[in-house]
């Protein structure tokens, strides 16, 4: 895989409000459940299996997969993915991910750009990012908007991220993270 991939999926910008609804919906869901932040509580959930039964996310996750798939060769591959929801001031600085590869998919991306340390990415309505964890990004208000900007993060994580054995295991040590789903 080269730095990034980035693919605009037409059918979120055809169906986006009813995508936005169902992700308020999951949004709620995910807060009554305890988890106070959705998108610093991703190992608590999988946004995929929270909005299900939604035909929309149906449709995002298996394209997301297919795009997956087509990029790298693992057979073994796990992915967790969460529910960016943050006003204006709530979105996110430097950093980036301990996992083999991550991504994003733009849902309501506001006036708002990814920065990475050597590329910088409009964000648009149904933009699909992927590429390695380990490239530092952050978002990038352009102007002031009311209202949520939303997103779908995803790590995908292969046998590397997993290479790990402990006393009482023989092979990887499985982990805390509620939301990781192997993508068959």
């Amino acid at each position: 895989m080269s730095d990034y991939i980035l693919y605009n999926f037409e059918y979120i910008k055809e169906h986006q409000q009813e995508i936005i609804k169902d992700l308020k919906r999951s949004h709620d869901i995910i807060l009554e459940q305890g988890v106070s932040d959705s998108t610093f509580g991703y190992t608590k959930y999988n946004i995929f299996g929270v909005s299900s039964p939604s035909i929309h996310m149906y449709k995002i996750f298996e394209t997301l997969r297919g795009l997956i798939r087509s990029q790298l060769s693992e057979e073994r591959l796990w992915m967790q993915s969460w529910l960016n929801y943050q006003d204006h001031d709530g979105v996110l600085q430097w950093h980036n991910h301990s996992s083999a590869y991550h991504g994003y998919i733009a849902i309501e991306p506001q006036d708002t750009q990814t920065e990475f340390e050597n590329w910088t990415i409009d964000n648009e309505v149904g933009n699909i990012y992927f590429g390695p964890g380990s490239h530092k990004h952050r978002v990038v208000n352009l102007k002031e908007y009311k209202g949520k900007r939303i997103s779908i993060g995803f790590d995908v994580m292969t046998d590397y991220n997993y290479d790990i054995e402990g006393p009482n295991y023989p092979g990887p040590i499985p982990t805390l993270n509620l939301g990781c789903i192997p993508l068959l």
